[in-house]
């Protein structure tokens, strides 16, 4: 089984969990090592093959034994036990949007509905004929929401279906930029997975606070769209014409840093969270935070009679009141940035990280130009004096020019040396040549220095594809897998290390996994190998920024982080326009916990030459 299907299995044994009303901490579990292992870039029957699935984030004694099993024999006589209780046909509906397990497990049992295959149509004739409104706890509303939900559904919008970081981010500027245009708008927000940064996103959530929600709610409705799939006092929701679906919530300005904590999540975040707050006595929820004098915790998270309400305006507010420091949205995954933060509060070392921000980076090193060396793959769209251009307007010191290695296919060695010598002289002639204009006209901030690189291709068997003496006509390389992504993991980990240190001038492991978000898994690596590797020799593992990629994974960089590897963040750029997508690659390094000394292209220009130029 793939890692995609053992997640989706014990997605499956959570949502059975929650039909059957079992102890919530057993589904929280479940749901966590779901989460962990779908990111995972190795093979999880790997780690059972070395013996070492408790390595796996997440994965507790209880689940690592179900593994354990499942790879022994094909099955898990447990899960086979719990999910023969539940209907088969309450399993597809759970990929309708909106609708959980328990829904699913009311509607199926209440109509009787047997066929996975025909229980999405069944339901939807049941909504339209009127049927669900008469169920108790229902009513036309949820018919009506239901059937929107379905109609998501039948366009392909199923819960699994996302959407990359950039896209949902230009979504949500759009309705916000919309919203903008009202006066009674006092701050507005995106909330979930967005605001966390997320690399694929499904549905857009925005907050706004206001102390007229009608108006905004009714302003909102005028966004152009297809449907409108519930609206009220306080929110509303809208499919837009690209299948898309945007949440809107209101809320008081007092009240609006409870809601904004709540709604950005995560899930496990927020759980840990709570049990912080019932620790001391105190209950939280979208609306703000409750004490009770006198009470146990116990008492303080179940009664709501005689408990003090706490409001809070910003999000800084509400984590005080709890006794914490503000936590970037980037961490809030439930990987130690609350213990951190209790670190932190009482001045303890091992805090919350400083986290890097765009401003610190100096320099792209990942950037490709339309200068014809007959590559492997393909060239860019601009030449370089755009490219400098452009960097000089974001202040940069520094860029790389990184072009792909000439095909080896197509050239002998001699030749593809002197491409390289060519190069290297037409570069510097260009460079020369403009900054000479550049001090004249003055046209440009700042003039960035220019390192003349190479990215080069990891050949199957672990070799560079550039000859020796061609590495005398860079200044650095970055070297990167563009082929052969289905070897194994120790034949593919065999194959980086090889390339790795093959040469003195290899200073970046570009797009390490060689992932393609939504299209295509990454290799599989054993990291710590790779770790090692790049820690002996001081190289820098890429946080590629294209949004295709942004590679590596943040769980990995959290990882490498943890190893004391440093990281290098490039844009991968094939045109110009593409330099601005640095923000994607710094928003994987913060949610890898990183700071601006992990960075190595955050350095200034003497520093950072000092690390790269290597003899």
């Amino acid at each position: 089984m793939t890692n995609l299907d053992l997640a989706q299995l014990l997605r499956k044994m959570a949502a059975a969990y929650q039909m059957l009303d079992e102890n919530r901490f057993k589904i929280i579990a479940y749901e966590r090592a779901a989460d962990s292992i779908e990111l995972l870039t190795r093979e999880v029957k790997d780690y059972w093959n070395d013996g070492k699935l408790s390595d796996i984030p997440s994965v507790g004694e209880g689940i690592a034994y179900y593994l354990d099993e499942l790879f022994r024999s094909g099955h898990v006589k447990h899960f086979d036990e719990v999910i023969q209780r539940i209907p088969e046909a309450v399993f597809p509906l759970l990929l309708i949007p909106g609708i959980g397990p328990k829904k699913a497990y009311r509607l199926v049992k209440e109509f009787g509905f047997g066929s996975a295959k025909t229980v999405v149509s069944e339901l939807e004739r049941a909504a339209k004929d009127g049927k669900i409104a008469s169920m108790e706890g229902f009513g036309d509303k949820s018919e009506d929401v239901i059937l929107s939900s379905i109609a998501l559904y039948n366009k392909g919008a199923i819960k699994e279906n996302r959407m990359e970081l950039p896209v949902a981010d230009r979504i949500a500027q759009e309705v916000i930029t919309y919203l903008k245009k009202l006066k009674e708008i006092e701050t507005i927000d995106v909330l979930g997975s967005l605001r966390r940064q997320v690399a694929t996103i499904g549905d857009i959530d925005i907050a706004v606070a206001t102390t007229k929600p009608e108006i905004v709610v009714a302003h909102f409705l005028t966004y152009p769209h297809e449907k409108i799939i519930d609206k009220g006092t306080q929110g509303a929701t809208l499919l837009l014409h690209n299948g898309r679906q945007v949440d809107l919530r209101v809320q008081d300005p007092d009240k609006y840093g409870a809601m904004l904590q709540y709604f950005t999540g995560s899930k496990n975040h927020n759980i840990k969270l709570r049990e912080l707050a019932l620790s001391k006595g105190l209950s939280l929820n979208e609306y703000g935070i409750k004490k009770v004098n006198g009470k146990s915790s116990r008492e303080a998270g179940s009664r709501s009679a005689g408990q003090k309400s706490i409001t809070c305006d910003t999000e800084e507010a509400f984590y005080h009141a709890i006794g914490l420091p503000w936590i970037p949205p980037e961490l809030r995954e439930d990987k130690g940035e609350i213990e951190a933060a209790l670190r932190s509060a009482q001045s303890k070392p091992n805090g919350l990280p400083t986290l890097v921000e765009l401003s610190d980076v100096k320099g792209d090193l990942h950037i490709h130009t339309n200068y014809d060396l007959s590559s492997s793959h393909d060239l860019g769209a601009d030449p370089l004096t755009a490219y400098l251009d452009r960097a000089g307007s974001l202040g940069y010191g520094y860029i790389g020019i990184s072009d792909h290695n000439p095909s080896v296919t197509k050239h002998t060695v001699n030749e593809i040396v002197e491409i390289m010598k060519r190069r290297k002289v037409y570069y510097e002639q260009q460079y020369s040549s403009w900054t000479q204009n550049v001090s004249k006209s003055n046209t440009i901030g700042r003039i960035p220095n220019l390192f003349i690189m190479c990215e080069v291709d990891i050949q199957p068997d672990g070799s560079l594809a550039l000859p020796k003496d061609a590495f005398d006509y860079v200044d650095a390389v970055v070297v990167s897998i563009h082929s052969s992504f289905t070897q194994n993991r120790e034949m593919t980990t065999k194959r980086v290390v090889a390339a790795l240190t093959a040469h003195p001038k290899v200073r970046i492991f570009g797009h390490p996994t060689g992932r393609l978000l939504t299209k295509r898994e990454g290799v599989e690596l054993e990291w710590r190998e790779i770790f090692t590797v790049c820690q002996a020799r001081d190289i820098a593992l890429e946080i590629n920024a294209n949004p295709q990629r942004l590679d590596l994974p943040d769980t990995i960089v959290y990882d490498a982080r943890k190893a004391g590897i440093r990281f290098c963040v490039n844009t991968d750029s094939h045109a110009v326009s593409q330099m601005d997508m640095m923000r994607y690659g710094v928003s994987v390094a913060r949610r890898g916990w990183c700071e601006k000394s992990d960075i190595v292209n955050a350095m200034e220009y003497t520093d950072f030459k000092r690390w790269l130029i290597r003899s």
